[in-house]
Order: structure tokens, then C-alpha cells, then sequence
């Protein structure tokens, strides 16, 4: 580096002083005291309002706003001392395991840690003070992007999504949330207070049981660095309590490694259980506690809770711990892209888990089954407020519904509405006008080939609005809250689905087991409507609304992987086929 050097010597009485100022640094020399004091402030106001490099590879546009708000002053230095707190967002950034590799690539750590090197052994030049701390400041500005908003690039997940459509025709749709805080108020914050869990606590993930999840990720990682699980053969016919089969012992193997088989024989623990093998060939009856240990494992993935070990509870059995490994990565990179603050009082819908719970100040208060959009009609991800219930409601088919599936009928067989309750209207209003099927030509509203290609529809101009009844596949009430997805919690006259344990049957909307009960529960809290009274409303086919005083959180979310109530590790199918889809992204 090349130095313009200007010497002033001021003598008096008490001391001299020199003033150096080279082309990035002034540089004030007490030769009394024969201390340095660099002054960076004019340094630092140039590397931001010119071309310069310094010889990292960082942006500057994001970290400008950081050292305009201190007015140009080091952020990380003080009297030549960094603050303490470097070390800890190194070992954060360093060890988060749930952000993608890419993303990982703008933190360069390996920068960091050549020029930290340099600062333990006091070698730092004044260009390489400012080296490292703008790199801090990158490296905390990035790593809260990360954690705040989730590392996966958006933008290809969309496109994913996009491409779903065009190749399948499948409309899906997730919402990404994001920690709101002002990060440089936050940054200053945790440098004065020493403690980078001032940041943590304010960006981090806050869905239940989150932070245990990550735990157990390390508890997995263990265990595959051990070899793993071990691998249970498949059978042709199930075991059931009281038969014999060769697969007992490597069965219970297995379930001792997951934890579902305890064993309590002469205090001897899982771990010796396994080290002295006592799951010996010689045991192959299938036992009244091997069925409960099973039944744990198929709780604990949800499946048939019948404790009979047959081909799908082995299949779920040998899935490799790798894969459970990024399931769970994927499902705390999901929970980096839900709302904060859940509310004190919200509804809580798990889309691959088909249930409903509505939680009041952290406690479940009721679990309700649900059935939720197919693969082909995926339920969208999202968080909204409920803000309105429906007794004896009309069905307004959604145009896609009509289009897609009546439209082709109709031209097939014009009377196919006939018995229906289902009436063609002028609009949306059950009171307009209305049409008679059988005198229009529906083949003029029908897709054709050039259409199909183009994922195309004609307009149709007519809005089909069911009538309230049994036929009504709405059933007797719903929850709204009014979203551009046009999907809402309901009753169904399909009850029977509930009987299923993989319940995805709906076009998106949410058909809800025992809507009495959530009704009932709603009451309770909300002042706008008695449920005795709201009960006598339902013995007729009148539809009545009723507003909420206080609209309710309800998040709509999709999990394959999280830890319970109960701290019970939960894994789930994956339905749509997001996980491989955003692990390929992230990972």
C-alpha cells in the first residue's frame, strides 16, 4: 500500500505529536506515551460513498445503513478491543445447520477467522481492523436474514410451484412471514449488552417446542455417526400378539434404538440392551410389550394405532435416519417462515398431521380431525384471522370447481344439477336472478384441446350457489376468515372421510370433525353470539352470520416433523411432496 505521509511536529512544554495519514487511515502518534489512536471515521464515510474495494468480497448498500446510524464509527471496536460478542455470533452462524449452503457462502467465516487470527497475536493493520469489522457487520446482517426470514431462495420455490401448475395443473400456495424487527436498533442493542441472545430471542423461531426440535436434530446426528438405525425385514402377513417370526429380534432392536422399547429387565438400559444383544435370535415370539412399543412408534408417525406390526409400520421402521435428519432440518427452516407472535388464543391447523387444535395462553383446550385438500387441490399455507361464522350456509362453487369438474358434466347431461339444491345464478347473491340448466348450451363454456395446453378456461358467466341442506356439502356451519385463497373451515355431509387415517379429500378448504365442538368453544370467548341460541338456528335452513367481536389467529401450517406436547418426536408423510422439494432448494 502505497502511504502519503504528512508530518507536523507541534512542540510545547508536555509533548510532541506526529499526524501520518495515509490513502485509507489518519493515524495520530502520542510520542509522549508512544500509544497509537487511528482515526477511521473519514475512512469508514469514504469506503461507502466511493468505488473502494478494500479486498473483501461483502455488499455494501445493506451495511451503510449500519454504520450511517453510529455515524461512521467502527462497530465491532472499541479502544482496539472487539467486543466479546463477536464470538458469539461466529459460533450461531457457524453451527445453525438449518440454513442452506448457499446462503451460508455470504458469511465468510473463513475471512473472518484468518483476520481474528491476526487481531489475537495484535497484528491488525488499520486497513484489516476495517476488514474485519465490516465483515462482523455482514456476517450478523446476513445470519439475521437467515434466521428472521428463513435462508431458502424464495424465488425457486415459487417457480417450483409455478411448474407444478403448468405440468400438473396444481394450484399451490404457501405465504412466508418474517421476524419484524429493526436490525440496527437490535445490533446496537446486543453490543451493548453483551449478549448475542438479545438477537436470538428477537428473531428466532417461536412455534412450539421449536428449539427442542433443534436438539433433537443433534440427538439424530448421533445416532447416524453410531451407523445409524438398523433395518427390520418385510413380512407377508402382519404380527400380531402370541405369533412367532424370525423378524422379532431385529424388531426390537429397532424399537429400542427409537426409544419406543424400553427395556426394564434386571435395570439394564436400552444402550446395554443393545450392547450385549440382548434381542437374541432365539426370542421370536411377538409380545403384548413388543404391540406396545409399536403402537408408540405408530403414534409417534401417524399411522393405524393398533399395535399390529405389518408392511406400512416396517416401511416407516426403515427409514434411514439421513432422512429423518433433513426432515427435520426442512420443518425448522418452515418454522423460520411462520408469524412470531401465534396470539395468546389461536387455531392451529398441521395440514400432513389432518388435525385441528385450538391452543389458549400455550395449552391445547381441543384437538379436532380434519380433512384437508388432495394432493391435486393442495390446502395453501398460511395465517390469517377467523372472523365470522356461518350456521345453514349457501355454497358458492368456486369458479375452478365449476370449470373443471361440472362445466364437463353439463354438456354431457344438462339435467346432471337436477336434485342437486344447486341453482345457476346471475351472481353471487342467493337472491338473484336465476337460470334453467337444461336451456343452455354448455359446450360453449367447455375447455378444448388448445385451451388444455395453455391451462385455459372460457369465462363462464353464470355463479352455481347450493342451497343450505344435507345435500350440502358445507354441511351445517363454517369459520370464515376471508382470504384471496377462497378457503375456510367447515362442516362436511361426507362425515364418513373421518373414519380415514390419510385424510386429504377436499378441493383446499378445511372440513372439520365435530364442528359443534369448535363452535361451542368459540362461544365461550366471544360475546357476539350465545350457542344455545346458535343451536336452534341450526334445526333450521335459514343462513345466519354471525361476526366475531374478537377475530381469532388461525395458522395453517405444514409440518412432517415436530416434537408434541407431550415432547414426543412427531414425523408425518409428506402429502404434497414438499419436503424433497425444498430440501433439494436448501440443501
Amino acid at each position: 500500500m502505497k502511504y502519503l505521509f504528512t508530518i507536523i511536529f507541534l512542540i510545547n512544554s508536555s509533548f510532541a505529536s506526529v499526524v501520518v495519514t495515509d490513502t485509507n487511515t489518519s493515524i495520530d502518534y502520542n510520542l509522549e506515551d508512544n500509544t497509537t489512536i487511528v482515526d477511521y471515521n473519514s475512512d469508514i464515510k469514504h469506503y461507502f460513498n466511493s468505488s473502494q474495494k478494500l479486498g473483501i468480497n461483502i455488499h455494501k448498500r445493506p451495511l451503510r445503513i449500519y454504520y450511517k446510524k453510529i455515524k461512521y464509527e467502527l462497530m465491532w471496536f472499541k479502544d482496539n478491543t472487539l467486543n466479546p460478542i463477536y464470538a458469539e455470533l461466529i459460533k450461531y452462524s457457524k453451527n445453525d445447520q438449518i440454513i442452506s449452503t448457499k446462503a451460508k457462502k455470504n458469511f465468510n467465516i473463513q475471512e473472518i477467522e484468518n483476520l481474528l487470527k491476526k487481531y489475537e497475536e495484535n497484528s491488525l493493520s488499520s486497513t484489516q481492523t476495517l476488514q474485519l469489522d465490516f465483515l462482523l457487520t455482514n456476517l450478523y446482517d446476513e445470519y439475521i436474514k437467515c434466521v428472521s426470514r428463513g435462508s431458502i431462495d424464495w424465488k425457486i420455490f415459487k417457480d417450483e410451484l409455478k411448474e407444478m401448475y403448468e405440468e400438473d395443473d396444481i394450484v399451490a400456495n404457501w405465504e412466508k412471514y418474517s421476524a419484524k424487527v429493526n436490525k440496527y436498533k437490535l445490533l446496537k442493542k446486543t453490543l451493548e449488552e453483551k449478549d448475542f441472545l438479545v438477537t436470538m430471542n428477537k428473531i428466532n423461531y417461536s412455534y412450539p417446542n421449536a428449539k427442542k426440535l433443534n436438539n433433537k436434530l443433534l440427538e439424530y446426528e448421533n445416532i447416524l455417526k453410531n451407523g445409524g438405525y438398523s433395518t427390520v425385514p418385510t413380512v407377508q402377513k402382519s404380527l400380531k400378539i402370541g405369533m412367532k417370526s424370525n423378524i422379532v429380534p431385529e424388531l426390537k432392536t429397532r424399537l429400542i434404538q427409537s426409544n419406543d422399547l424400553v427395556i426394564l429387565d434386571n435395570n439394564v438400559t436400552n444402550k446395554e440392551a443393545l450392547d450385549t444383544n440382548i434381542t437374541k435370535r432365539n426370542n421370536t415370539i411377538y409380545t403384548k410389550e413388543i404391540a406396545k412399543a409399536v403402537k408408540s412408534f405408530q403414534k409417534n408417525h401417524g399411522l393405524a394405532v393398533d399395535g399390529i406390526c405389518g408392511k406400512d409400520t416396517i416401511r416407516h421402521l426403515n427409514i434411514s435416519v439421513k432422512k429423518k435428519i433433513y426432515q427435520i432440518k426442512v420443518n425448522l427452516e418452515r418454522m423460520r417462515w411462520m408469524r412470531r407472535d401465534f396470539g395468546k388464543e389461536y387455531l392451529l391447523v398441521n395440514i400432513p398431521d389432518y388435525n385441528l387444535r385450538y391452543y389458549k395462553d400455550k395449552k391445547e383446550v381441543l384437538k379436532l380431525s380434519v380433512v384437508v385438500g388432495t394432493k391435486k387441490h393442495p390446502t395453501p399455507v398460511f395465517s390469517h384471522r377467523l372472523s365470522t361464522v356461518v350456521l345453514n350456509p349457501y355454497w358458492r362453487v368456486p369458479k375452478r370447481i365449476v370449470q373443471r369438474e361440472i362445466i364437463p358434466k353439463l354438456v354431457k347431461d344438462s339435467s346432471y344439477l337436477n336434485n342437486k339444491d344447486m341453482n345457476i345464478h346471475e351472481n353471487w347473491s342467493n337472491e338473484s336472478a336465476t337460470f334453467d340448466p337444461t336451456e343452455i348450451d354448455w359446450s360453449l363454456y367447455a375447455q378444448n384441446d388448445e385451451q388444455k395446453l395453455e391451462k385455459q378456461y372460457p369465462d363462464v358467466p353464470y355463479r352455481f350457489i347450493q342451497t343450505p341442506g344435507k345435500k350440502n356439502p358445507l354441511g351445517k356451519m363454517k369459520f370464515m376468515f376471508r382470504n384471496r385463497y377462497m378457503v375456510y373451515l367447515h362442516d362436511t355431509s361426507a362425515r364418513y372421510l373421518f373414519n380415514k387415517r390419510k385424510r386429504a379429500f377436499s378441493h383446499g378448504c378445511i372440513r372439520v370433525h365435530n364442528p359443534s365442538k369448535l363452535l361451542k368453544t368459540i362461544a365461550k370467548k366471544d360475546k357476539s353470539f350465545d350457542y344455545k341460541e346458535a343451536k336452534v338456528i341450526l334445526k333450521d335452513v335459514n343462513q345466519t352470520e354471525i361476526t366475531l367481536t374478537k377475530r381469532i389467529p388461525i395458522h395453517i401450517v405444514y409440518l412432517t416433523a415436530w416434537i408434541d406436547d407431550n415432547n414426543k418426536m412427531q414425523f408425518r408423510d409428506d402429502i404434497y411432496g414438499y419436503d424433497k422439494m425444498q430440501s433439494d432448494i436448501l440443501y
